[in-house]
Parts: C-alpha cells; sequence; structure tokens
C-alpha cells in the first residue's frame, strides 16, 4: 500500500487539480464523491456526481503503466461485480457489456506523476454508460474509493510481460473495425490483434498496417 496521506473531499472540480491545489506529495491520495470538471483522455469530460474520483501521486512511472493500471484495476473492480465481466477499451478504459465504467487519466504536474481514476458507482440516466449500483454491487464510495487507490500502487510493481498478459484476456477490441488515430494519420479497419506494450495490427483495404501502441489512439466511440 503506501504511506502517504488520504485527503478526503466532498466536492472538486476535480481531484487532479486538487491534489495540486493540496500539494499532494507522492504516495499521496486524493478521493472526492463530487468532481465537478475532470477530465478524460482527449480532453474529454469525466465528471463524478454519484461515483468516485480519486487521484494517487507517483514519482515515477514504469514504461509499462498505462496498460498495468487498466489490468490492474479491472481485475480489482471485477471483484465487486463478479456476476459481469469487466473489459478493457484500449488503452485503459473499463466496460461492461458495451457500456463505460471507469477511466484513467494520468499527467504529468511538475515532477510528479497524478493517476486519476474515475468510476461510477450510483445509477446513471446514460445509454452508454453503466455503474456499479446497476451491475448489483453494494459497495460503499469509502470502499471502492480504497480499492481503487490500491490498484495503483498494485500496477507499480506490475512487470511488462505480465502487465500485457493480463490486458489481452480483458481486451475488447479485438475483432471489430474502429478508426484509429496514430500520429497525424486517421485509419479505419479491423483490429486483427493488439500487444498493449508494443503494437496494434490493423488490417485496411490495402493490408495490413503494424502501428505503435504509444502512439496510437482509438477515435471511434465503442
Amino acid at each position: 500500500m503506501h504511506e502517504g496521506r488520504v485527503v478526503t473531499l466532498e466536492e472538486v472540480t476535480s481531484t487532479q487539480d486538487a491534489a495540486v491545489e493540496h500539494d499532494l506529495q507522492v504516495g499521496d491520495v486524493c478521493i472526492s464523491f463530487n468532481q465537478t470538471a475532470g477530465r478524460g483522455r482527449r480532453v474529454n469530460e469525466w465528471n463524478s456526481k454519484g461515483g468516485v474520483a480519486v487521484t494517487v501521486v507517483l514519482e515515477e512511472l514504469t514504461p509499462q503503466f498505462s496498460i498495468a493500471i487498466a489490468a490492474t484495476l479491472a481485475a480489482q473492480v471485477n471483484t465487486i461485480v463478479p456476476t459481469h465481466t469487466v473489459r478493457i477499451k484500449w488503452p485503459n478504459d473499463l466496460y461492461v457489456e458495451g457500456k463505460k465504467l471507469a477511466g484513467v487519466l494520468i499527467e504529468q504536474r511538475d515532477h510528479r506523476f497524478l493517476v486519476g481514476i474515475g468510476i461510477n458507482v450510483e445509477e446513471i440516466p446514460l445509454p452508454n454508460a453503466t455503474s456499479l449500483a446497476e451491475l448489483g454491487s453494494g459497495h460503499t464510495k469509502e470502499s471502492v474509493a480504497s480499492l481503487l487507490a490500491a490498484s495503483v500502487f498494485e500496477a507499480t510493481n506490475l512487470d511488462e510481460m505480465t502487465a500485457c498478459a493480463a490486458w489481452r484476456t480483458r481486451d475488447m477490441l479485438i475483432g471489430t473495425v474502429q478508426r484509429v488515430q496514430s500520429g497525424d494519420n486517421i485509419v479505419e479497419g479491423l483490429v486483427l490483434d493488439i500487444d498493449p506494450c508494443h503494437n496494434l495490427l490493423l488490417e485496411i483495404p490495402d493490408g495490413i498496417l503494424t502501428l505503435p501502441a504509444a502512439t496510437t489512439t482509438i477515435i471511434t466511440p465503442c
């Protein structure tokens, strides 16, 4: 686990910003049950009214951390919704039955890394989202927050082979048609395979593209 502070705030614009405002140090955790202006990847908004938002401050990240946190988070969350299968949408969003349950945002501020996680806990009236309550979990927000933070610290210890193998078992994109952006190029094709630490294989009319994992983003809503 960790040896830092745990700062719990009833409402914040985002736990990422709050971690900076409260000068949280490496190992510290910021928790909120009402995030009003959270951010997701690709500048998407992630508000957590009815959910839990957690930010953990880390000193450094391994190259595979983005994959490792998705794998550990999915496994941990699956323990509290055991009748469902938690899947990963590239690179680290969590989905259940095609609906988004949780997301991860990693940012660097000064010389620290902020690992933010948002998860829907209470039922929400959005067609493309789901929540722990809808999936049958009766866990409290406090216990969910502890689980999210624990997932981050666990992910720091995963080696590349273990992280990639765990991630692949929960992938939800192989065999589907997706639009992806790699560098400045946007292409559409059938996802043949994903090695989350290295490459994504995409079948297009002209052949098979091998795209670098580090610079490739899925842009099709799933």
